[in-house]
């Protein structure tokens, strides 16, 4: 299956479409970095992503503030709904969807192995391994999901240069 979506460092690109992106900690969005679990930016490979719309994030219930993990794009919780989570949950953004390795190349590309990523909307400039976006992208995909009845598309993550700011907090 041909990826549909592509992260070259710096942008996401979908059909003729351009989204700005950027994956890693400060300091450490080099591709270089690309295996430093919870700093770097997410390894290069295939990931399906999951685009279904499955509403609001919830709590995992641990009183850590952690969201629980959920295959496909959920809404994240702000204000009220989010309580004393909120200043936390914020720095996703508005929303996430999830990745997962689309082959054992890609899940293994790193020992030891890291996962647990995401696509989501902030506009901070930097992730904790997961791939920030353009704030449009998310809702673009949570669309298409519903007019194709798709719950998942492939994205490829093929960098492109040797950094991974894609200045999405400009």
């Amino acid at each position: 299956m041909t990826p549909s979506l592509t992260y070259n460092g710096t942008k996401v690109l979908w059909g003729k479409r351009s989204y700005k992106a950027t994956s890693g900690m400060q300091g450490y969005q080099l591709v270089s970095d690309q295996c430093l679990k919870d700093k770097g930016p997410v390894p290069e490979g295939l990931y399906k992503v999951f685009i279904n719309d499955l509403g609001l994030a919830e709590d995992n219930g641990t009183n850590t503030c952690s969201l629980k993990p959920a295959w496909g794009i959920q809404t994240i919780p702000r204000n009220e709904l989010a309580g004393s989570c909120e200043p936390y949950w914020s720095n996703w953004g508005f929303h996430r969807a999830r990745m997962e390795p689309a082959n054992n190349e890609t899940k293994r590309k790193c020992n030891p192995i890291r996962g647990g990523f995401y696509l989501h909307d902030s506009t901070k400039g930097y992730s904790h391994g997961c791939i920030e976006v353009d704030t449009d992208l998310l809702s673009e995909l949570k669309n298409h999901s519903k007019r194709t009845g798709l719950n998942r598309l492939l994205l490829e993550v093929k960098y492109k240069g040797t950094t991974t700011y894609g200045k999405t907090d400009q």
